[in-house]
């Protein structure tokens, strides 16, 4: 596989990693320590989160790429 594919490949990982970590702690935080009770919505459990992961595994590329040029 080429580098442009396994970096493609990486980072939808990484968002569906980020988007399933943060509806667990979610699920954790409202169940078993707020008691208030799980609620899914669109907005919040699944575009927010897919925010945060892409703009974060952009600024790990981009710090890993500059790291690597730099050596």
């Amino acid at each position: 596989m080429n580098k442009p594919i396994k970096t493609v490949l990486g980072g939808v990982l990484f968002v569906a990693i980020c988007i399933g970590l943060w509806n667990l702690f979610d699920f954790i935080w409202k169940t078993w320590l707020n008691g208030s009770g799980y609620h899914f919505s669109l907005s919040y459990h699944v575009l927010y989160p897919l925010g945060i992961g892409v703009v974060m595994y952009l600024i790990l590329f981009v710090v890993n790429t500059v790291r690597n040029k730099n050596k």
